[in-house]
């Protein structure tokens, strides 16, 4: 699998390839000028959500209680990528299941280990939460360089784009970045329901050489991966929303206070009423620092007396204000949390948010159910991207027409987004095993339980192994004694061939002479 993440390049000005228009058309060039525009309007806007998913999002000064000097300290807040990551451990595909059938008779499985699609799709989820849509495609790989024969790639919205078609339910084209350097992008590709146009630039950056490759698909080859799609929004929102933003921002400038409060009112801050200047100059007659003032542990104050006549002066009064408490920002910043739970979904521990008294196991429940029930919807909006894509895959590696009305049946098979303990797990299946729902036997059942494929592989063999050894024990072990029947003896025969059933000398004839 092939996973497109490149930083932002400059855009690809149409008007300096004038010999793509003669290569694939007008209506496909006017296609591609739509698709260029389309993702190059997005771009900041992406760009900015990355940011803020990176930690790397500017503090915003309201200019008003932060000093000019710590206007520029560096503040990370790493709530927008919990509000991401949280969401997308939830939502973890574990593969594919076709009712009926087995997907291996399809080669599924092959193309999944071949992609490794448990490491790659994943990251294809988080990108589709932070910047919607991430894009999917199947096409077939370069056998002889290394590649899969069903090659899945997968691109972040800044790197691809759609035009999105209601009737159909899907795209009526696509423009994917696949690669770019210094001096911007250098090989794209727009894929049709008909054919793939792929195009590179040359060196001399003039011309850009096209191939146009027809497909035969009769749909794009490419599939939306969409979070919270609407009828106004068919691309759908991102996690990392304008409340999000916000919220975020307001909580950094609370941090920043703290930052200012710590450095300038933690330190007690004394006074002195009726001092003199003299008091503030060293033996040199240099006045001394502020720094030295603040840090001094013992204060000395000469005893005043008048100049001219010698009879001692009001002593200086000395005080100290009351120090300044953290207590009001460390309760601004966990409203700002509050509330950035409350948008999210996620629980105040998560935010690094103590909680006074332990949470019972009910109320630790009660705080997931809204990020598992947004985890269930974030599965079913992204299943048919999936299902889509390696339908795609197949077809395009049998060469069928068209895809098999059998294989059409094939589903997504997601973790449990409530992610429940090995005892809980355990607990449900058994009671639905002896309500005879799910077969003892069945590979549902150890899904239920949380096994992976290759765990439920080992222990459908050790079951098949046990079956074994246990029909061979069934096949050398004697057949019942019939009804009626005389049971079988091991008594010794006699010399005339009678059998001896008293033993010892009982049943003999006496000797005769």
């Amino acid at each position: 699998m092939t996973v497109v993440t490149m930083p932002y390049t400059p855009h690809l000005d149409t008007a300096v390839i004038p010999d793509v228009e003669s290569q694939i058309g007008a209506a496909d060039y006017d296609t591609l000028r739509s698709l260029i525009d389309q993702l190059q309007s997005r771009r900041f806007a992406n760009r900015e959500r990355l940011d803020y998913y990176e930690m790397r999002n500017l503090f915003r000064d309201l200019n008003i209680a932060i000093p000019p000097v710590l206007r520029h300290l560096e503040v990370a807040m790493g709530w927008p990528a919990k509000a991401v990551d949280l969401l997308a451990r939830r939502v973890k595909l574990e593969g594919f299941v076709l009712p009926g059938a087995d997907v291996a008779d399809w080669g599924i499985p092959d193309i999944w280990d071949a992609n490794r699609m448990d490491v790659d799709a994943p990251q294809a989820i988080t990108s589709a939460l932070i910047n919607p849509p991430a894009f999917l495609s199947a096409t077939l790989g370069d056998v002889a360089s290394g590649e899969p024969d069903v090659l899945v790639t997968m691109s972040d919205a800044m790197q691809a784009t759609g035009l999105w078609n209601p009737a159909k339910r899907g795209l009526s084209a696509s423009l994917q970045v696949l690669a770019s350097d210094e001096n911007g992008w250098s090989r794209i590709i727009m894929l049709t329901p008909e054919r793939a146009i792929g195009m590179t630039r040359t060196a001399d950056f003039n011309r850009w050489d096209v191939r146009v490759t027809p497909h035969g698909l009769g749909r794009v080859p490419l599939e939306p991966l969409v979070y919270r799609p609407h009828l106004t929004r068919p691309f759908g929102s991102s996690r990392i929303s304008r409340a999000v933003k916000s919220i975020t921002n307001s909580a950094m400038r609370t941090i920043v206070r703290s930052e200012v409060g710590a450095e300038f009112f933690i330190t007690p801050q004394r006074y002195l009423l009726g001092a003199d200047e003299d008091m503030f100059e060293d033996e040199n007659g240099n006045r001394k620092s502020t720094w030295d003032l603040v840090m001094g542990r013992i204060l000395s104050i000469p005893n005043a007396v008048d100049s001219e006549t010698g009879e001692p002066l009001e002593m200086p009064k000395v005080g100290q204000f009351p120090q300044v408490a953290m207590t009001p920002h460390a309760e601004h910043l966990r409203m700002w949390a509050t509330m950035f739970a409350g948008e999210t979904g996620l629980s105040l521990s998560s935010l690094g948010v103590v909680q006074d008294n332990p949470s019972s196991a009910e109320a630790i429940y009660a705080a997931k159910e809204d990020l598992i029930l947004e985890a269930e919807g974030c599965a079913d909006g992204f299943a048919p991207a999936f299902i889509r894509t390696m339908l795609t895959g197949v077809q395009m590696r049998d060469n069928l027409a068209a895809i098999p009305d059998d294989l059409k049946r094939l589903g997504v098979r997601w973790r449990d987004p409530s992610t429940p303990s090995r005892a809980a797990a355990t607990d449900a299946v058994m009671k639905q095993v002896s309500a005879g729902i799910i077969p003892a036997e069945s590979d549902v059942a150890l899904e239920a339980l949380g096994f992976d494929d290759t765990t439920i592989a080992r222990i459908q063999a050790d079951r098949r192994r046990a079956a074994g050894r246990a029909a061979l024990a069934a096949i050398r072990r004697p057949a019942p004694a019939a009804p009626g029947d005389q049971p079988a003896t091991d008594q010794p025969e006699t010399a005339s061939g009678d059998v001896n059933v008293g033993g010892g000398d009982a049943g003999r004839q006496p000797a005769t002479d």
